[in-house]
């Protein structure tokens, strides 16, 4: 019986090691059909295994996103000087609105929207550009991959969303 025990701790440390946690098909199935952002797809779906609802977990990603880069705006607006001040500081504004959106759309999701939740993300997306396109000198390029991170969470978040 002790032999038995040992094999079965033996079992268990080895599947550990291994890195078997689950079964995560659905999660690999889901970001296969995204696409080209299947690496991001996969980190955020499996970032938070407590939550079962994929769009959810996605909506959750792209606002989290949002907050980082708000941050790093609103960082921006306080340590710089002249056109780029003022560009941080209407970027500030502008995520806050996206943030807004991205709650928004959790919410409209949670009661079963569809479409709202889809519209909302659009609208946040609207808003993330208009910072974008008023930043045209050279920037950090921390900044540029927060950037490009929190747009193709949202473009994550609207392609599972959009899932049938």
């Amino acid at each position: 019986m002790a032999s038995f025990g040992r094999f079965c701790l033996f079992a268990w440390l080895l599947w550990g090691n291994l890195g078997v946690r689950g079964d995560d098909s659905a999660i690999v199935g889901v970001c296969k059909k995204i696409g080209m952002y299947y690496d991001m797809c996969y980190d955020c779906l499996k970032s938070n295994p407590q939550e079962p609802d994929f769009a959810a977990k996605s909506i959750i990603c792209a606002t989290d996103a949002y907050v980082i880069l708000r941050k790093s705006a609103f960082d921006f607006s306080l340590n710089s000087t002249g056109r780029f001040r003022e560009v941080a500081q209407l970027c500030v504004d502008q995520f806050d609105i996206t943030l807004g959106y991205c709650k928004a759309a959790f919410k409209a999701w949670r009661l079963k929207r569809k479409l709202a939740t889809l519209a909302f993300l659009r609208s946040g997306l609207d808003y993330y550009f208009k910072c974008v396109n008023h930043v045209f000198e050279p920037v950090p390029i921390e900044y540029v991959v927060q950037l490009n991170t929190a747009k193709d969470f949202n473009e994550v978040s609207l392609e599972i969303v959009s899932l049938p």
